[in-house]
């Protein structure tokens, strides 16, 4: 992976371009920045500079200045003297760890149990680089406080580059990378010591190198987003055709009249009507409206996978929605071919409810807020709702079943995920 960048939970935690940027002398731009030097300023040279010129301008952040540092703190002076995290090394990001047990066979051989991606470990070892022991004590603290975000129970999300995006014909964006579940299990302590706290002699060490330890509960690490805002391909309003006559009390109008023994009649059994279900994704009787389209978009390359999660709004103002979906590949008519179902059921109007494949759990969207839901989300059969993997390299259409002119909008969000 880039080592020049890290993001945990949306906030910068290594950036080694504005570490140097921090470091190295220049001229101030404004008035407020005369005072923002770092004191151990100077024209330095890094023997083995890894870092990446162009960051700046895809993540535009800059400037690198210590007054717009995401630690800089106005009522803490020791903030302006600490430089940053340069982060040296990072054990565990390769590949999906794999654990499959085997069990020893009477005769020869073994047999191998059913095969489990486990979660990732990670290890991690930087610099906390400042002009002052104090800069660096503030720097180590606030280190900590960015990594105590990883305790709350799902996890947090940890972004950073697959590669060094520098020298490459791939673009940047290919190469991002998010995992999602990222959890702090050992707090980040001091290995070794360095500098002399600035020019001075005799002064405690004002770079630490610290070591700490995270785990990805979900062990994929997931591109960009490619969103796609469904326009349906075609629409298609079909009737039910009953195998019987509407109306069959009169034997003589069923197409297979019935003859009882005139001798022995047939015991009468009071039935009362069964209420009709309203839940499951039970769908009008009359008539259905279905609905195909044909997935488009940035199709993943070979080896990769890619989640598909599903976006629902309820754009009617008065009716809850109720509408089924699956997959299939384009131009199958085969039942057997229909994979991933997804049923919205009840949905009250004006809500929109996400079937996100990457946590495996669906949520309401609530202006941004994600709620809990209960019971609006499932299948036609009734059974727990599945993530959706889908091969991209294949052409797939989504079909959507619903009651005649029911009013809703579909978002599909995809997402590559390394093996």
């Amino acid at each position: 992976m880039f080592r020049g960048w890290l993001e945990l939970n949306g906030q910068e935690l290594s950036n080694s371009s504005r570490l140097v940027s921090h470091l190295q002398r220049s001229a101030p731009v404004s008035d407020d920045q005369i005072g923002m030097q770092m004191p151990c300023a100077c024209d330095i040279t890094v023997p083995y500079d890894d870092t990446w010129p162009g960051l700046i301008d895809v993540l535009n952040n800059g400037p690198y200045t210590l007054d717009n540092a995401p630690w800089y703190d106005a009522s803490r002076p020791e903030s302006l003297e600490f430089a940053g995290v340069w982060l040296l090394d990072v054990q565990g990001m390769d590949t999906v760890p794999v654990q499959r047990d085997i069990s020893q066979a009477i005769c020869a051989g073994g047999v191998a149990s059913w095969a489990r991606d486990t979660s990732r470990n990670l290890s991690f070892s930087a610099l906390i680089v400042s002009c002052t022991n104090a800069g660096a004590r503030y720097g180590l603290n606030w280190l900590s406080c960015v990594l105590r975000q990883g305790n709350i129970r799902g996890g947090v999300d940890l972004a950073f580059y697959r590669a060094h995006p520098d020298d490459t014909s791939a673009s940047p964006a290919s190469l991002y990378r998010t995992s999602f579940g990222t959890v702090l299990t050992s707090a980040p302590t001091v290995s070794d010591y360095a500098g002399k706290g600035g020019s001075n002699r005799h002064r405690q060490a004002s770079i630490f190198r610290v070591d700490w330890e995270m785990a990805c509960t979900n062990p994929y690490l997931y591109g960009a987003t490619t969103t796609s805002v469904v326009g349906w391909d075609t629409t298609v309003e079909e009737s039910i055709t009953w195998a019987h006559a509407p109306d069959c009390d009169d034997m003589g109008s069923c197409d297979l009249p019935t003859i009882y023994n005139a001798e022995c009649a047939p015991p009468v059994i009071n039935l009362e009507p069964a209420q009709i279900p309203v839940c499951g994704g039970c769908l009008p009787l009359c008539s259905i409206e279905r609905r195909t389209w044909q997935l488009t978009g940035d199709v993943a390359t070979a080896c990769d996978e890619t989640t598909v999660s599903i976006r629902v709004n309820n754009t009617s103002e008065t009716e809850p929605l109720t509408v089924n979906f699956f997959w299939r590949p384009c131009g199958s008519d085969e039942a057997c071919d229909r994979v991933y179902p997804l049923t919205v059921s009840g949905l009250p109007a004006g809500m929109t409810v996400v079937a996100d494949s990457i946590t495996g759990r669906p949520y309401i969207d609530n202006n941004g807020q994600r709620q809990r839901q209960v019971g609006i989300i499932t299948t036609p059969t009734g059974a727990p709702w599945q993530a959706t993997m889908l091969d991209t390299m294949l052409c797939w259409e989504l079909v959507a079943e619903s009651a005649p002119g029911a009013e809703y909008t579909v978002i599909v969000e995809m997402r590559g995920r390394d093996s």
